[in-house]
């Protein structure tokens, strides 16, 4: 659609009958009375594309997305007001003329229905979403118990990934209706392909990066692998689920642009936006010999691929010597360790997982940013930090990918984030790297602690006890880039090998050398007996009391030198309670 055509077309009408639809359960659920026994009483609803408010139908006036979501709104104003609830709208409008006729219309329906500012309050900004953005976050109550509702229509292809992320990094619980113009990022592709060198082009070609992520390879996808990579690098990876309605041009069959609806909460797209969906699709396409489900399974759907789990708790005090507070936000480990892994037999014990194979296949805690926001004012005076985490890894590998799993590293930073928030620090330690993201100060504390394990420099003891974690040398490389930026790190030596595991486990010298860096270091024995009930180790095992002395003293020795604070634990040689609380302010 051309900026000045506001003649309303039947795709265009469809769409806003779907954002009707959508938004009035949206409203409907916020309100029932299971959601108000938790959520605090200001709501968002974000239109970032707001147009001039209306469409011409042949001099009738139709209602565009800003006039829809007042209308719902004064609708529920009964059950608003009853329960105390005031809903924040933010339209963002970039086009001058646009923008007059929004404030025309907002201004007299404002006039016709007084009462509307009892349960609503209007922001109107004549700015370019993408650079607006920010300012409107800075004006929304970030936390679980905040709801928001996200607009996106724009014209072609003028939202930033980046932008999208911002809202997608909130706290609150993000429900999303989205334009997706496949017409607009295939026409722009064209160019970008060719390479062409004109300022013209060049500033298309860097619309389309914007707009797509840089992640995204848009050379070599046809348009749906497009569109799936694109939802998948941005909704899934934020463990969002996605239902898509492929919208088509009125007189061809042809795609012009999918609306695509995003929520954490798998009931809202898999059952009720999916229905609202098919719904559209029979009455546009028309009766189908096969009902109702041939249309449900029509529907475009994607969903992360780590199941969730719910929990009732989250934050607890850990015993773990030189532990205070941790948090256990994802059951399982990609990295399937085989020291034995004392996390997963506590995870067979209890029946979180079944066996090995079912390990490794991380579940995250759905409910883990509600419980958080719940229990972080119950116990805060009482922590001093916490740990991510004893029983997985919060910055977990992907060895297919070569990457972070994109779910458990946004959740974890989110965590982070919103501890850090409360100004509790946080230590964290993993076998995968660290993300470039931790390095942003204004949004996570300088007085955080950020650790890996590495007890061998020897690629084929790895490959033997940690065979899916990152190489050795990613991890000390992330480490020490944090390190350089002025963080606080540290190193887990534990489990540490015996030669009989790992040939070169006398040379600690090498490994100590390497990480010279950091500030503190742990260094822990093997529980070899574990070990030998799992049959895997050899009949020429000792009690290498001896070795592990001597190797806890090389740990001290190079520690002292180098001015690094230092803890051997419990049960190895030469531990010494007096540093225990090497975490601790």
């Amino acid at each position: 659609m051309a900026k000045d055509d506001w003649n309303i077309k039947p795709n265009t009408q469809t769409k806003l009958q779907m954002l009707e639809d959508i938004f009035d359960i949206w409203l409907t659920i916020w309100n029932g009375s299971k959601q108000q026994k938790w959520v605090d009483k200001e709501w968002y609803v974000l239109d970032l594309f707001a147009g001039r408010g209306w469409y011409d139908d042949k001099g009738k006036e139709i209602k565009g997305s800003p006039l829809i979501f007042l209308e719902k709104i004064l609708s529920q104003q009964n059950k608003l007001r009853k329960n105390n609830v005031k809903i924040k709208l933010f339209f963002v409008e970039k086009n001058k003329n646009n923008f007059s006729e929004l404030e025309k219309r907002i201004s007299k329906f404002k006039e016709n229905y007084p009462q509307i500012k009892h349960v609503s309050a209007i922001n109107l900004y004549r700015e370019d979403c993408n650079k607006k953005t920010e300012a409107i976050i800075k004006q929304i109550v970030n936390n679980s118990r905040n709801p928001l509702f996200l607009c996106i229509d724009p014209w072609g292809i003028n939202i930033k990934k980046e932008t999208i992320k911002s809202y997608l990094n909130l706290f609150n619980p993000v429900d999303i209706f989205f334009n997706y113009s496949k017409e607009g990022e295939r026409r722009t592709r064209g160019v970008a392909i060719k390479a062409l060198k004109s300022q013209k082009e060049i500033k298309t070609t860097n619309s389309l990066e914007e707009f797509l992520g840089k992640e995204v390879d848009y050379k070599a996808r046809k348009d749906l692998d497009l569109l799936q990579e694109y939802v998948k690098t941005l909704f899934i990876a934020n463990m969002y689920n996605v239902v898509g309605f492929d919208m088509e041009y009125p007189t061809k069959r042809d795609v012009i642009y999918y609306l695509l609806f995003a929520s954490k909460n798998k009931v809202i797209t898999n059952k009720i936006v999916k229905e609202i969906y098919a719904k559209y699709k029979e009455r546009t396409t028309g009766p189908n010999l096969f009902g109702k489900e041939f249309y449900l399974n029509s529907i475009l759907s994607l969903f992360p691929k780590s199941t969730g789990i719910l929990r009732k708790s989250l934050l607890y005090k850990t015993k773990v010597e030189y532990g205070d507070w941790t948090i256990n936000h994802i059951i399982g480990c990609m990295h399937g360790c085989n020291f034995p892994c004392y996390a997963m037999r506590m995870a067979q014990k209890f029946g979180w997982v079944k066996d090995y194979d079912d390990w490794r296949k991380p579940k995250l805690v759905r409910n883990a940013l509600e419980l958080l926001d719940k229990e972080i004012h119950k116990y805060k005076n009482e922590i001093d930090f916490v740990h991510l985490c004893f029983m997985s890894d919060p910055f977990m590998y992907n060895c297919e990918t070569n990457e972070l799993m994109p779910e458990v590293k946004d959740l974890t930073l989110k965590i982070i984030e919103r501890l850090n928030k409360e100004s509790i620090r946080v230590t964290t330690l993993t076998k995968g790297y660290y993300p470039d993201e931790i390095l942003d100060k204004q949004r996570f504390l300088s007085t955080n602690e950020y650790g890996i394990t590495i007890v061998s420099l020897n690629n084929a003891f790895k490959k033997r006890f940690e065979p899916f974690s990152a190489k050795y040398d990613r991890r000390i490389k992330s480490l020490r880039k944090l390190s350089e930026n002025g963080l606080r790190t540290w190193v887990s030596l534990e489990p540490y090998p015996t030669p009989e595991l790992d040939k070169n486990a006398e040379d600690i010298e090498r490994i100590l050398e390497k990480i010279s860096f950091v500030k503190k270091i742990i260094f822990g024995k093997l529980n070899y007996r574990r070990l030998n009930s799992s049959g895997i180790s050899n009949s020429m095992w000792k009690n290498n009391i001896e070795f592990y002395a001597n190797m806890a003293q090389k740990v001290i020795d190079f520690c002292q030198k180098n001015n690094i604070k230092y803890h051997i634990k419990s049960g190895t040689p030469l531990n010494r309670k007096n540093t225990e609380n090497i975490f601790l302010t």
